[in-house]
């Protein structure tokens, strides 16, 4: 019957029909391969997962980061990245010792319904690590100032929500830890206050002890702030007497460090200090400079004194010369360079001046201080805009501290007669006649 069939009709049209599917699924792949190749793509620095039971914990590991590669279609691969890739060791079932874990690889979206599947590799394939037993202990909580509160205030004794805390790890580590310390920070705090505090593993050096985990992470301390009744807090100011200030000056500005300082004494003698201090008189006779210098503050009472032991401040004074103008007007502008034989015309002859600067030096000045001058060396005859050379022929001001109005002249310089009648002949002959 078998035979019969394969000589059939029907035997011969299936098999044709068998070899033109494997023949289209042939040229169908080799087209879909062609437009998306194989391509292959590294990628490094991507962290390993460790999964760990609840008996042991790491202690070394031959690495914590491998470098994957992954192979597929190119557009597959080149569409990962790194966050894409998750590498894990499964470390749940080991017990304490040293141990080589196969690494798995997880990529997110991997097929992207590409027909060929992606394929990854790691390098190292395989991490070397070494484990401990878990151990578990509670450790007391010590509360260690790192700043006490500002000079002049005092605080009382810590109190913690909790007593103790849960130290895990590995049993090597552990065992070094003797204590849970917070850190307590009271510099900016002139008031009681609650706060939480992060707490940390100290061996018995009190170095904070790795690789440890503290549960739990923080507490609450509360701890009273308070006033000191033997201190007191007091502005300073510099007592600046300004009428010892020379006429044609002015302060610009007075600052002294600190601005406050902190007396200590009996309670009793505290009371009556005043809330602001002066500092001993500060007389500006000489004012050619800015003053500066250390001052001491007047204490009201003998017996009172300044922590720290520094009863003086530094003061600061910025003087300033008064700013003064005078205008001055018709002043002859002369000129230096003409040549000799020639004329020098200028227009206007004479000009405003308006001179700024410290009063004093302004006030000590005269007409014939301010000088005008235009220098025409060098310049050919004809017509010239320029601007006159100012000079102060007493005191400290120059010719910055000097406006002209007008500040450009008009310049005519013409040449001596003789040239003059020469250069004429010389156009007339070389006139034609008519």
């Amino acid at each position: 019957m078998i035979r019969r069939w394969l000589g059939s009709d029907k035997s011969g049209n299936l098999l044709w029909l068998v070899v033109s599917a494997l023949v289209a699924t042939g040229f169908w792949y080799i087209a879909v391969t062609s437009s998306d190749p194989i391509d292959r793509r590294s990628f490094s620095g991507i962290p390993i997962r460790f999964d760990l039971g609840d008996e042991a914990e790491i202690t070394s590991s031959s690495t914590k980061f491998v470098s994957v590669t992954l192979q597929g279609s190119q557009a597959t691969v080149s569409s990962r990245r790194s966050d894409d890739i998750e590498v894990r060791a499964d470390l749940s079932r080991l017990g304490p010792g040293v141990h080589s874990v196969p690494l798995d690889v997880t990529v997110s979206s991997a097929d992207s319904g590409s027909i060929r599947r992606l394929a990854w590799q790691t390098s190292p394939s395989q991490i070397t690590v070494e484990l401990e037993p878990k151990e578990v202990h509670a450790r007391g909580i010590q509360i260690e100032l790192s700043s006490p509160p500002p000079l002049g205030y005092i605080h009382g004794e810590p109190e913690l929500d909790i007593a103790e805390a849960r130290i895990s790890g590995a049993a090597s580590k552990v065992s070094q830890v003797v204590a849970v310390r917070g850190d307590l920070d009271l510099s900016a705090r002139r008031n009681p206050v609650s706060m939480s505090l992060r707490l940390w593993a100290v061996d018995a050096d009190g170095n904070r002890v790795a690789d440890v985990a503290v549960e739990p992470q923080t507490a609450t301390v509360s701890v009273s702030v308070t006033r000191r009744d033997d201190v007191k807090q007091v502005f300073v100011r510099p007592d600046v007497r300004l009428e010892t200030l020379p006429e044609g000056f002015s302060i610009k500005s007075v600052s002294n460090e600190p601005s406050l300082l902190f007396i200590s004494g009996a309670p009793e003698n505290l009371e009556a200090v005043a809330d602001v201090l002066y500092t001993e008189p500060i007389t500006l006779e000489a004012p050619e400079e800015d003053f500066v210098a250390r001052v001491p503050v007047q204490l009201p009472d003998e017996d009172l004194f300044v922590m720290g032991g520094d009863s003086t401040i530094l003061v600061s004074i910025e003087i300033l010369a008064d700013i003064d103008s005078w205008q001055i007007d018709n002043i002859e502008v002369g000129h230096i360079g003409a040549p000799a034989g020639s004329t020098v015309s200028i227009v206007p002859k004479t000009v405003s001046a308006i001179v700024t600067g410290p009063v004093l030096q302004v006030e000590a000045l005269t007409f014939e201080d301010v000088q005008l001058l235009v220098d025409v060396a060098g310049l050919e005859p004809g017509v010239y805009d320029l601007s006159p050379a100012i000079s102060i022929t007493s005191g400290e001001l120059s010719e910055d501290n000097v406006s002209l109005s007008p500040a450009v002249l008009n310049v005519e310089i013409s040449a001596p007669p003789e040239e003059s009648a020469a250069a004429e002949a010389t156009e007339n002959a070389e006139e034609p006649s008519a």
